[in-house]
């Protein structure tokens, strides 16, 4: 529960689902979609830290697909100031490329962090410059915690576009393991000589598919965002102001994740 990050990533991505079970109340039970991620008490802080990040890596393993990385790559390989302190990263672990790779995934989370905690910043400056309330304006540390699980059927969405066309092709491996589970020889059900269909589903369907569902899960964001401003300001004047740093976020990130989604079609 604290420490299994798995378990914890899989657990996030539950709340989206619409079937809940409940150790005090029992279960299954049907839910609308995305209920689940609505909740009266707000995550911990470093509960939000590890959404922001898993959020960072997969849009970020994407982005290395892109001919923008290659040439980002390129580039800091060129710079010959730089070339005494690639040499010696080099000599000390190894291959230059995978360092530079490991950079860029150290440095995507912080990038991200400081996005959204400017935008939860902005969210806080804006409720305080509101008059005539008698609540405390939200800190920029409370308005990162309510609003990062709305974050999350975006990062779903993502993982579903980015990851298709793998799951299909690679998830036919399960075929002939389902014969050979061991790799004894055994042929159970006839599917031990299954070969890959690499031609499953091709990259035009895989670009429809993926602007379908990045769009859904960006409008259930923004609706989940609208609900939880709601249920933080109480008052409707408050919750509508909050909510245009949101939108702004979530709207540069679709269009991102569009964006990268749509570099190696372009390429090709």
């Amino acid at each position: 529960k604290r420490g299994e990050v798995f378990s914890i990533v899989f657990s996030i991505f539950a709340r989206f689902s619409p079937l809940e079970v409940s150790k005090d109340h029992g279960g299954p039970y049907l839910r609308p979609y995305g209920s689940g991620l609505l909740s009266d008490q707000a995550p911990s802080f470093s509960l939000t830290i590890l959404v922001l990040a898993m959020l960072a890596i997969v849009t970020f393993d994407g982005f290395m697909e892109t001919p923008i990385w290659l040439e980002i790559k390129i580039g800091i390989v060129s710079i010959t100031y730089l070339t005494p302190l690639l040499t010696i990263a080099q000599n000390a672990f190894g291959n230059l490329e995978s360092i530079l790779e490991t950079v860029g995934l150290v440095t995507a989370p912080i990038a991200f962090l400081f996005v959204y905690f400017i935008t939860c910043g902005t969210i806080s400056w804006l409720d305080s410059a509101h008059e005539g309330s008698d609540r405390p304006p939200l800190t920029t540390n409370m308005a990162a915690r309510q609003f990062v699980l709305t974050l999350v059927p975006i990062a779903i969405a993502y993982h579903l576009a980015h990851y298709l066309s793998y799951f299909l092709i690679a998830g036919q491996l399960f075929i002939p393991l389902m014969s050979d589970p061991f790799g004894l020889g055994w042929d159970l059900f006839n599917t031990a000589n299954h070969r890959i269909n690499i031609g499953i589903i091709n990259a035009k369907t895989v670009w429809h598919i993926s602007i379908g569902v990045i769009v859904v899960g960006h409008m259930v964001a923004v609706y989940l965002a609208h609900v939880t401003a709601l249920r933080v300001f109480v008052d409707r004047r408050r919750a509508l102001v909050s909510q245009l740093p949101m939108i702004a976020l979530m709207v540069g990130y679709t269009s991102f994740s569009l964006w990268i989604l749509a570099q190696p079609i372009v390429e090709s």
